[in-house]
Order: structure tokens, then sequence, then C-alpha cells
């Protein structure tokens, strides 16, 4: 359905419908950068680690040039972070990650050529993935978006308006309702035994 036509056997992919679904990428990468989400960039094929890692560098809030004492310990004892999107640039040498990413609910935008299966996708950018150059492109403007939703998150900031508000079993965790007990009901909905 992304095909334009047909010529000496190669399929060519309509220009319309690439843009109007790299649109729409955007705005999700945007929306969720916005938000403070977290988006993980993935490119596995010879040359694309360059162009994940200058998208993955847009998005970067904090760079930390020296080292902080006890950041270490603090990084080991964190929780494993999920991302909030991922965006796939060649997903016919990543199903499993994508596959992980559907049973895990997280949500991912991938560059789908003629010989890949949309679906693998939740948002699909109908492109060459084949094309240095065009994952290049892709990669780029997927991050620059990524970096506007979060100018966005920090003017907000400024302003003093929140952005992110955790559920409300994080902040009765953050209480110490459910630690102390206090929660009964909230422990036993929440996993726990009570």
């Amino acid at each position: 359905r992304y095909i334009f036509g047909i010529r000496s056997g190669i399929h060519i992919i309509s220009l319309d419908i690439t843009a109007a679904h790299l649109r729409r990428a955007c705005r999700v990468v945007s929306g969720v950068t916005e938000r403070g989400g977290l988006v993980l960039f993935v490119g596995t094929r010879k040359g694309q680690d360059r162009c994940v890692v200058n998208a993955a560098k847009m998005q970067v809030v904090d760079e930390f040039d020296q080292a902080i004492p006890g950041l270490e310990n603090e990084l080991l004892e964190r929780p494993v972070l999920k991302p909030d999107l991922v965006v796939c640039l060649n997903p016919l040498e990543n199903w499993v990650m994508l596959h992980e990413c559907g049973l895990h609910g997280i949500p991912t935008v991938g560059i789908i050529d003629t010989d890949a299966n949309p679906t693998w996708v939740t948002y699909p950018i109908p492109a060459n993935d084949d094309s240095l150059r065009c994952v290049q492109l892709i990669a780029g403007v997927l991050g620059k978006a990524g970096e506007e939703g979060q100018m966005r998150r920090s003017e907000r900031a400024k302003r003093g308006e929140v952005t992110y508000q955790p559920e409300a079993f994080e902040l009765k965790m953050q209480e110490g309702e459910m630690k102390t007990g206090g929660d009964q009901e909230a422990v036993h909905h929440a996993g726990g035994s009570g």
C-alpha cells in the first residue's frame, strides 16, 4: 500500500506517503520527549551507528563532564528503565526486539521497506532502509523532533508547569503509605499480599 509503482523490477515508494508517516512519527517522538519520556534509537546495520548516536545526542538534556561522587552506586541500585518509545532503523534484522516491545507494550517507530511487514511497528515510515542516506535523514529528523519536544518541556518547566505526573501508585510509594502498610487494599491491588 506504500508502493507508488514498479520500474525495472524495483518497487518505488510514494514520497507523499513517506512524508505523511514521517510527520506523524515526529509528532509521536516530540510528544514523548515533551512529557519526559525515554526514546531509544536502534540501528544495527553497518554505518547506522553514527546516525543512532547523533539522533540520541539531540535528546540529551544533561551531559556529565566529570564524575559525580556516588553516582556509580546510585546507577547500579536503580531498576532497569524501559523506554517509552523505540525507533528501529532496520526492522528486518531486529524483529526479536520488536516482538519484545510488543510484549511489553512499548510503541515502536520503524523504517518499513517494501520487503518488511508494516504491522511489525506501531508507527511505520515507508522508506528504503537499505539506503544509508535515507536512514540518516529519517534518524536526524526524528532526533530533531525529540530535541524540539525537550525544548518545549524545558520552556514549560521554566514557567513552573509540571509536564509529568507520576501514577497514584507511585505517589503512594513515595509518601510511604504502602511501605508502612497504611493502605492494605492498594498493596493487594499492586500485587502484594495483604
